[in-house]
């Protein structure tokens, strides 16, 4: 089957009552560079993914699902599928957790692919990842992404897609700076012109960093990537800009924007129970090249830590069930984790908390907030100690002390 179709899930429709098994690929006349495959059997998804390699995408998807585990590295010589299925091997994921991540994976790439009403398809058939590990009903799939398929349909009169750049001229600052500062006072309607609007704020985002964001001409994932926000309240955010024209939107293949690149540097773990402060310390850590373990629970983490074996550990002192001080100390009893340096968060003036995470056994502190240049600086200084200290131990034991902020 190929050719026009004003509806792909019609054609999804037409495979399932035939029983055909292979890959829909869908394409959209206003950007052709885009697109996404869904594979199925029947009336069941195995799996959908975009066309291509875009780890602008899969890196804002990982961070929002698993945040807790390092980031695969995807390759433009491997489909997304093959490099998921490496990875779980390779770090044993139980089928359970891999198939749950399958599936959120696919759910976000099916809103997009059927949220179009005339889009170029081609359907293989036989064609079929391997092997098979999730065959989900569709019609489970859809009915909860109903509204989010009708709100992108809504958008793409302005939107084709979230791979598309978002760009403000420098001509059009003070629009922008004026909508951003009266944005608590534009009716919800006004805001989330085109959809339902979550109740949140333009101002989430402080002015300064939206300028410096917009004029890079960023797709909207790698956009919400850097803000920690979801694609379609980005778009609600941006969309009545988008309408009077103080935004320009362009295909995904326009401009040298900069893509989102799977860190292959040390693996560092922040432990702290605050959402916000870890995608903080994940942008900072990740812009300079390390790979991020995230945990928020940390009576859990200890087994995580173990299997992954971080370079360094960065943990925050108040934390619910067990604090950072008893964590520390359990760390310190374990022969995998001994020797492995622990940064604690404390406050500023914290002096009585850095004498007790001494005592603990941590190796240094950050004072929060966090800046973003000392913490670097800290984690590469003690990175390189550490790497010594390791050649040093192959002698004989040495003494670990503490640094100061």
């Amino acid at each position: 089957m190929q050719g026009s179709l004003n509806n792909p899930y019609k054609l999804l429709q037409v495979i399932a009552q035939r029983e055909l098994t292979g890959c829909l690929s869908i394409s959209i006349p206003q950007d052709e560079s885009i697109g996404w495959q869904l594979y199925v059997g029947g009336s069941r998804l195995y799996f959908a993914t975009t066309i291509g390699y875009r780890p602008e995408r899969f890196g804002l998807l990982w961070q929002q699902i698993n945040p807790d585990l390092p980031l695969p590295r995807l390759s433009a010589d491997k489909s997304e599928y093959e490099s998921l299925y490496e990875w779980q091997l390779e770090h044993n994921l139980s089928l359970t957790d891999f198939r749950r991540l399958l599936l959120s994976l696919s759910r976000e790439a099916l809103i997009h692919a059927i949220s179009h009403t005339n889009a170029y398809v081609k359907f293989e058939s036989n064609l079929c990842i391997k092997p098979v590990l999730i065959a989900a009903p569709l019609s489970d799939l859809i009915k909860p992404i109903v509204s989010h398929v009708r709100f992108w349909q809504k958008l793409h009169t302005h939107i084709s897609s979230p791979f598309s750049r978002i760009y403000l001229d420098r001509s059009k600052v003070k629009d922008f700076s004026h909508f951003w500062e009266n944005a608590n006072h534009i009716p919800s309607n006004a805001q989330g012109a085109i959809g339902a609007s979550p109740n949140v704020s333009l101002q989430n985002v402080s002015l300064t960093v939206w300028l410096d964001i917009l004029e890079q001409k960023l797709s909207i994932y790698e956009i919400c990537h850097q803000i920690g926000k979801e694609p379609h309240v980005l778009s609600t955010w941006l969309s009545p800009l988008i309408i009077n024209k103080t935004l320009e939107v362009f295909p995904s293949a326009t401009g040298e924007a900069i893509a989102f690149q799977a860190p292959t540097g040390p693996l560092i773990a922040c432990i702290d129970d605050s959402h916000t402060v870890q995608r903080q310390v994940k942008m900072v850590l990740e812009m300079s090249g390390f790979q991020v373990l995230g945990m928020t629970d940390p009576t859990t983490c200890l087994t995580s830590l173990v299997r992954q074996k971080p370079a360094l550990i960065l943990m925050d002192i108040t934390m619910p069930e067990i604090d950072g001080y008893e964590l520390c100390t359990m760390l310190r009893q374990s022969r995998h984790m001994r020797n492995v340096p622990i940064v604690m968060f404390t406050g500023r003036d914290g002096l009585i908390d850095r004498m007790r995470a001494q005592l603990a056994g941590a190796t240094d502190y950050v004072t929060k907030p966090v800046n973003a240049d000392k913490l670097i600086t800290k984690v590469q200084r003690l990175l390189q100690n550490s790497q010594g200290s390791s050649n040093q131990l192959i002698n004989g034991n040495i003494d670990v002390k503490m640094g100061g902020s």
